[in-house]
């Protein structure tokens, strides 16, 4: 499913939100819950900034990436992970590597890729 957004964030309560703060997604059971259907994980292609709110309060801008992706409660840039979001977190993971809010800016286009178990189940 591709998608485009001039703006778009995830927040510290695990949703997806576009410009408007309207819920686009959620994540939880380690999936992005879209509509009906399940996504194991996103990718944004850019160029991609980041502005990034870590859970200490502080607030970086990052970027720019060509291509992003969020799976598995983390970001990565090609593959190397760049950053974990709260949403997720564990408490054996160290606070500082967290972020509490990810926005995404400069018109990034989105794909979402279905869990390889939603197939199965039909969901």
């Amino acid at each position: 499913m591709l998608v485009r957004a001039t703006h778009f964030r995830i927040c510290s309560d695990g949703t997806l939100r576009g410009p408007d703060n309207t819920i686009a997604a959620r994540y939880f059971g380690r999936l992005w819950h879209l509509a009906q259907q399940r996504h194991a994980l996103f990718e944004c292609t850019g160029p991609i900034y980041l502005r990034v709110t870590h859970c200490d309060g502080r607030r970086d801008s990052i970027g720019p990436y060509a291509s992003l992706r969020a799976a598995g409660g983390a970001i990565f840039s090609d593959d190397s992970r760049i950053g974990l979001y709260a949403a997720c977190a564990q408490s054996s993971v160290d606070t500082t590597e967290m972020w509490e809010e990810i926005s995404f800016v400069t018109s990034p286009m989105v794909s979402f890729t279905r869990s390889p178990d939603s197939f199965i189940k039909g969901s």
